[in-house]
């Protein structure tokens, strides 16, 4: 059983009176990295839900979008709703997906054989989903003028002077959007602790706090980056366009890498930061044609499925 907090005896109890039969146990499952209340609750009748509890003011707007996600994206990409609570505090509870199959479910992630053709087919699949009605997302900001006149891959060790003036305009041009009607639905936030798949390979994408209207390919190109990490495919092969999306994004993860302004990263989280902007900056490279980064400190890729 997860640990008792102040309000889970009034959220398992809300939760009893919404769905008319009593909660007789109770899990909280290890995830989420926001404030809000998350619960497997066991009921009375034998079955399970999941609940997902605001817990302040910001929690609440994010679980009301993720409520307006839910109804956006439907029960084949996501949970299906049970029942809504709405007060000061909503309560949303949907269907409990514990049974499915979990990548990250161990604290390791573990991709099975197909697991990830199925994520990317589901993924375009969802890439026609209108997100109307859904707030819309910021674009990703524009970073490479800043770190190509800035010498930062040069200072961070990761290319040489002669490297940076010979492609470092080119990153400049490269980095602007594309014209595009960015109304598609778009997720937020797809990596593999928000994502599970059935028995049947259909994969169904949990945690739509962060979703919004955007631009079509948005979690594509935030998500293969992190598949490559954990041993997928490079990116290039699976997709080469929008390039002046794929840059930009490029752009902000290698600024993030880079601290942004931030010298708080514990190491781990910037080791991971640094292997995944290597990973977008090698795909931007293939991409327009540039050779790789020549710095001694620039991080290999990691080892693929076809490598």
């Amino acid at each position: 059983m997860g640990e008792p907090t102040a309000r889970r005896p009034a959220i398992l109890g809300l939760v009893a009176d919404v769905l008319g039969t009593d909660v007789v146990g109770w899990d909280r499952p290890e995830c989420g990295l926001t404030a809000a209340e998350r619960w497997v609750a066991r009921l009375a009748d034998g079955g399970s839900v999941f609940v997902k509890a605001a817990t302040d003011p910001e929690t609440a707007v994010w679980l009301r979008n993720e409520r307006s996600a839910l109804a956006a994206a439907g029960s084949h990409f996501a949970p299906r709703e049970v029942a809504w609570l709405d007060e000061e505090l909503p309560l949303l509870i949907t269907e409990d997906l514990s049974a499915a199959y979990w990548p990250a479910g161990t604290g390791v992630v573990r991709w099975r054989p197909n697991d990830m053709a199925a994520v990317l087919a589901s993924l375009a699949e969802l890439r026609s989903r209108s997100g109307a009605g859904l707030p819309p997302l910021a674009d990703p900001p524009a970073r490479w003028r800043a770190l190509v006149e800035a010498d930062a891959l040069v200072g961070e060790g990761w290319c040489t002077q002669r490297w940076t003036d010979a492609y470092g305009p080119l990153l400049i041009t490269a980095d602007v959007l594309p014209p595009t009607d960015a109304t598609a639905l778009v997720h937020g936030d797809v990596r593999s602790d928000n994502l599970c798949i059935g028995p049947d390979d259909q994969v169904r994408f949990v945690d739509w706090s962060q979703a919004g209207a955007g631009q079509p390919f948005h979690d594509l190109v935030t998500l293969l980056p992190t598949l490559r990490l954990e041993g997928g495919p490079a990116p290039s092969t699976v997709l080469t366009e929008p390039v002046g999306l794929i840059t930009r994004q490029a752009g902000v993860s290698v600024a993030r890498a880079f601290g942004d302004g931030d010298h708080r990263q514990p190491d781990w989280l910037r080791d991971v930061l640094r292997q995944l902007a290597a990973i977008n900056l090698t795909w931007v490279c293939e991409l327009i044609e540039l050779a790789p980064p020549d710095g001694a400190a620039f991080p290999l890729p990691p080892a693929g499925p076809n490598d």
